[in-house]
């Protein structure tokens, strides 16, 4: 058995037609950890940017810096996603994330360090776990509904774990929906393309 791999986020973001049937679901089997409006700040560093223009010609990151701040907590969160060669699709992000104790601070520190502010996503979440996934269902401002599911268990082959997410949809009977493979940031500077 394979070492478990640490700071690996494995989740999918999906569009639902209609949301109802997973809301429905979570309700009866899984358990509501928490409702809260969350603000993520998306920012690039002084040296560089995360930025690019990608094959398709749309703004496209494949790493991010974010302070979310919600209703009782602030954290800083850092990932880098490692994508399919051939068709780009995400396996699987390194993700390191710690808790901040005051936002505004925290904000004024990185914006005289030379961070640069380069997407603001607000957004009502709810939280939900089954078993070994998470679902944080959100409603986004400016862009719909969404969910994003995630796999919290033992993760030792990043790609069977993700397996793992679209058998439990298969499960619960959702059909009608779209992966989203890219985030909440990319979707606001390209708007129309998702």
């Amino acid at each position: 058995m394979g070492k478990q791999k640490k700071n690996i986020e494995i989740e999918i973001r999906l569009c639902l037609k209609d949301p109802r049937p997973l809301a429905r679901w979570l309700k009866n089997n899984a358990t509501l950890l928490k409702a809260c409006e969350q603000t993520d700040i998306y920012f690039d560093p002084p040296d560089k940017s995360f930025i690019f223009i990608n094959d398709q010609g749309l703004k496209d990151a494949d790493e991010w810096l974010r302070v979310r701040i919600s209703d009782s907590e602030t954290s800083v969160c850092y990932k880098k996603w490692h994508r399919n060669k051939k068709t780009g699709v995400s396996l699987y992000a390194d993700e390191i994330e710690i808790s901040a104790s005051d936002s505004r601070k925290l904000i004024s520190i990185l914006k005289r360090l030379g961070f640069r502010e380069t997407a603001v996503v607000k957004k009502h979440r709810e939280s939900w776990r089954y078993e070994d996934f998470e679902f944080d269902c959100d409603q986004v401002q400016k862009l719909g509904y969404f969910v994003e599911i995630e796999y919290k268990g033992k993760v030792n082959n990043p790609k069977r774990e993700r397996e793992k997410i679209f058998l439990l949809l298969k499960k619960i009977g959702i059909k009608d929906l779209k992966i989203i493979d890219r985030g909440y940031p990319w979707m606001l500077w390209n708007p129309g393309k998702w």
